[in-house]
This record gives structure tokens, sequence and C-alpha cells, in this order.
């Protein structure tokens, strides 16, 4: 089951490293004449759909269902058309992944690749259905703006607010510090629990292949695409029982612009991979467990405010994680908790060094909280 999963995970990340490459290579010179009397490449028109009550009517409905309907009321086809193949592609991925796990009764050589795929054509689905939404409600442009230049430090620490009604605890204090050199980042967190009942350990470590890095040449966006492995301890003291976490992913956002200009000052993201779980009893002859871990994420966000001056993102998020404190949906029938959870976090900085975060995630427990975040580099 695994190899089928990756081969999965493979094929969606060959596309997102097509799609934050540099578009374009640089042209040459002509040749026996100098370049500045080479003709000026010519820009194709910029095609942006008129902001109307209309535009966003149908970006609702039919545009829930139908993507891509808001671009093409308010005069922009080419976008629209894009939406829609989006969405058809989408639409198409979750039938190839779904379709075989219903037909085989959720056979175990196919349910790993099923799920990948569906997961992956349900991320296409809701970005598509977003974009749609976002380009006609934000102005040309949109409201904020990437710095192309990652901070080479930031250390946060916060609250967190979590309600499990199988679980007695519910206050943590949450720490993390993200250290970053050239193309690396190790990113060390801790949820630690006020009453001293639980606790959540981990320790990523990520490559980043493409997109914003410290102190070098800032990016031209936000891009960006990284592979990550990371080990996470999750103890609940008060059951006697903790799991130890291998993983290993792939993970990128998109600047949406490189969609259609309409989009611009928004981004897509998507992680796919893979983990192996021990499972540790602390319970005289208790034998403990092995087990595999499917990883995937998609979200939508877009940035609020411009470099130079205060500023940030906000994100909506799936995440088909199990192991965290959301863990899967809880939803009335067989379904409940096969499904990850949903979320919405926001970040910004206010001066060149202090920023807030905030986050909620609702899936089988519901978390809020807030931090504060203190940085080094990436100056406003």
């Amino acid at each position: 089951m695994a190899r089928r999963q990756w081969c999965a995970i493979v094929a969606v990340a060959a596309f997102a490293a097509i799609a934050v490459a540099p578009t374009g290579a640089r042209a040459e010179e002509p040749t026996g004449a100098r370049a500045e009397d080479a003709p000026a490449p010519q820009k194709p028109p910029v095609s942006r759909p008129t902001r109307t009550p209309l535009a966003v009517g149908a970006a609702i409905a039919p545009g829930l269902l139908v993507h891509g309907s808001g671009h093409f009321v308010g005069g922009d086809p080419r976008t629209g058309s894009r939406l829609l193949q989006m969405e058809a592609a989408g639409l198409g991925t979750m039938a190839v992944g779904f379709v075989p796990i219903v037909a085989t009764g959720a056979a175990r050589k196919l349910v790993g690749t099923g799920i990948t795929l569906t997961v992956a054509g349900s991320g296409l689905f809701a970005i598509s259905m977003l974009a749609d939404l976002y380009g006609v409600l934000a102005p040309p442009g949109g409201v904020g703006a990437p710095s192309g230049v990652a901070p080479s430090l930031e250390t946060e620490v916060g609250y967190r607010y979590v309600y499990n009604p199988v679980f007695s605890y519910r206050d943590f204090v949450h720490y993390a510090v993200d250290v970053r050199s050239g193309s690396w980042r190790v990113h060390p967190s801790a949820f630690l629990a006020v009453d001293q009942s639980a606790s959540r350990l981990r320790l990523p470590i990520a490559f980043r292949l493409a997109g914003p890095r410290p102190k070098g040449p800032a990016a031209r966006d936000g891009s960006y695409l990284d592979v990550e492995t990371a080990f996470t301890r999750h103890a609940v003291f008060v059951d006697r029982f903790s799991t130890l976490t291998a993983e290993l992913s792939i993970s990128g956002r998109l600047d949406m612009q490189r969609v259609a200009a309409s989009l611009e000052g928004s981004f897509a993201e998507a992680g796919f991979g893979l983990a192996l779980q021990n499972y540790r009893y602390d319970v005289k002859g208790a034998a403990s467990d092995i087990g595999e871990l499917l990883l995937a994420r998609f979200g939508y966000g877009m940035y609020v405010g411009w470099p130079g001056k205060p500023r940030g993102e906000v994100m909506v998020y799936y995440d088909h994680r199990h192991d965290d404190f959301a863990a899967g949906l809880k939803i009335p029938g067989i379904p409940s908790g096969v499904a990850g959870h949903f979320g919405v976090q926001a970040r910004a900085y206010v001066t060149s060094e202090l920023g807030f975060a905030a986050e909620a995630a609702a899936g089988s427990a519901y978390l809020v909280g807030a931090s504060v975040l203190v940085r080094l580099g990436d100056r406003l």
C-alpha cells in the first residue's frame, strides 16, 4: 500500500514543482545587434473581472457548483475557463480515488492510494471555488503581498485551549522556534498541558527546493516547495499511552497570480506525505503497535498588508492528519472519523520584529488559541 501511496504523492509533487518553477527562460541577445536595439517583448493584455454584485452573486450561485461563474459574468472568461478546468480536474481525481474504494468495499490494496487521490481532488475543487470568490471580491492587486524573503529566526509563545470530551486536558502552553539557514529549516515546537496531563513535542527538518530564503535575493513572490521530515511524540500521561511518529512529506505554496491576474494577493497550499507511528501503552504486559498514517493538507489564503508596512496573511485549510489535537472530523454515521479536520490560521507583524498569530481548528475536538511572535530578518 505504501508504494501506491507514494506514486500518487510523487505525481502531485511533480505538478507542484512545475507550478513553482520560474515561467519562461531568459531570452538570448539578437545576433549581430545590440541588446538595447531589440524590440521590447509585448505583454499579453491583463484580463480582470468586473467587481459587481451580479458577478459576486454568480460566484456563489451557481458558482459553488460551477466554478468560474463569477469570472464569466464579470467579463473574464479566460480565468473562468481555467477555474472550471481546475474544478473538472479535481472532480476527476476524486472519482478516480473514491469510486474504487466504494466498489471494492475499501480493499486494503486500494484504500491508501484512493484516499490520497480523493483528498488531492477535493483540494483542487475547494481551491478553484474559493479562487472564483476571491477574484470577484478582491480589488486589483489584492489587499497585500509577500516580501519574498523568509525570516532567519522566529520564536513563538502562546496559549491553546483544546476541548475534547474524551480527555480531561484543556489548557496548553505552546512554544516554537523556527530557524532557517540557506535552504534548510528546523522548526521544533511543544504543546505542554498546564495540568501536566499531556504533551506534544515535534521536530520538523525541511529543505527548500524553491521559494523565499533568508538573506539571499528576494524571490519574485511567496511560492515555495519544501521537502520535510519530522519526528513527533504525543503523550497523554493521565491515560498512560503515547505515540512516536516519523514522517516524510512534500508541501508547497503557489501564489495565485501565476494562474490569473485577478487572483493576485492570494495563494493556495498543498502537502502530501506518509508517516509510521509507534503506539506505546504504559500498562504491564501491553505490547506496542505500529501503524501507517496518511498526511494530506490543502488551503487557500490571502496576504494582508504590504512590504514596508504592518502585514500578514490569513488562510483556511483542511488537514487529513488524525494524530494531533483536532484529529478526525466527528460527524453522524459511518464516515465519522474518516475525514480530517478544518481550520483557519492568521499571522501578522505590526513591527519589524513583533507579531501575533491566531488559529482555530475543528475535528473530533476543538482548538483555539493565540501567540506572540518575535523574528529576525524579513524586516518591514
